[in-house]
């Protein structure tokens, strides 16, 4: 038996393990999501004719993201030692042999940290042993210098991550439906169809009724796949802040609205009016459906 079964790991120790670990590996994982974050932010000040969408988990970043998820539940699989528990002079070992547990055991018992209260609830009567290490088959113990720590295996430590991420990825699976169903899908009108010159005759139209107001930017496309119907999609650059009182948002929409259908019959066309309003620190936007409701396609 080793010496370090007979040290004791006192609750407030392993209490303590559990919050530190938490608070690390949040910040390790908070790295990840921060160039989702920029780009986000960048996003919001963009103003374009693009259609609002959903973007699975935040496209490219966010499978970035859940990276750094992976790693969380991966955070004892280097020799069983977390940040935390190299700072409390803790670790993870296999509880029949007493030697350093596998990195695969490691991430098994950390899998565990989902049902947190439980888990909380077994440390506090046993700080030895939560859950996930009667399932892992491991033991929390005292750091023992004299026990063999076995050099580190890349290839070991990166099966767990891709177990992790894999797991992940078919956990929120489902959700990019769900998303899809309750955003909508882009509507696929055709590039090549765009009419320069009836949007600028629109842009105009809304220029001489509205240029105190506002400034526009028109885009009318004749042709949407599968559809008779044309695309509009107008952008309104609003010269003061009508966005926050909803009495005069709701007149200048009407005056918008109208506008748009004495140029082009609602029956004629479907599409969009964003009303911005931007300034060097901030950026309020409202986005409406006008024309035709159509039910989009979905996008192969």
């Amino acid at each position: 038996m080793n010496v370090t079964d007979n040290k004791k790991i006192s609750t407030g120790t392993r209490l303590g393990a559990m919050l530190l670990d938490h608070l690390f590996m949040t910040m390790i994982a908070m790295v990840f999501f921060i160039p989702g974050m920029i780009s986000g932010f960048a996003d919001a000040f963009n103003v374009s004719h693009e259609q609002t969408r959903p973007n699975f988990m935040g496209g490219g970043f966010g499978y970035l993201s859940m990276l750094g998820f992976a790693i969380y539940f991966c955070k004892d699989c280097i020799n069983g030692r977390s940040i935390a528990k190299r700072i409390l002079k803790l670790q993870v070992v296999d509880n029949s042999t007493g030697q350093v547990a596998s990195p695969l055991k490691c991430f098994i018992r950390n899998m565990f940290i989902i049902i947190w209260p439980i888990e909380g609830i077994i440390a506090l009567t046993n700080p030895s042993r939560r859950l996930g290490d009667r399932v892992a088959g491991t033991k929390l113990i005292v750091f023992d210098p004299t026990l063999e720590q076995p050099k580190v295996n890349i290839g070991k430590v990166l099966i767990p991550v891709a177990i992790a991420y894999g797991l992940m990825f078919l956990f929120m699976l489902p959700f990019k439906g769900l998303m899809s169903a309750m955003e909508g899908q882009k509507i696929n009108y055709v590039e090549t169809s765009f009419n320069q010159q009836s949007s600028k005759e629109l842009e105009q139209l809304l220029t001489d009724s509205l240029g105190q107001y506002l400034t526009p930017s028109v885009k009318i496309y004749d042709k949407i796949q599968n559809e008779d119907l044309k695309y509009i999609s107008t952008i309104l650059q609003l010269k003061e802040n009508y966005l926050e009182d909803e009495s005069n948002y709701e007149q200048l929409n009407s005056l918008t609205t109208t506008l748009i259908y004495s140029k082009c019959p609602k029956e004629t066309f479907t599409g969009q009016v964003k009303y911005i309003f931007q300034t060097s620190g901030q950026m309020q936007s409202r986005a409406i459906h006008l024309g035709t409701d159509i039910k989009p396609k979905r996008e192969e």
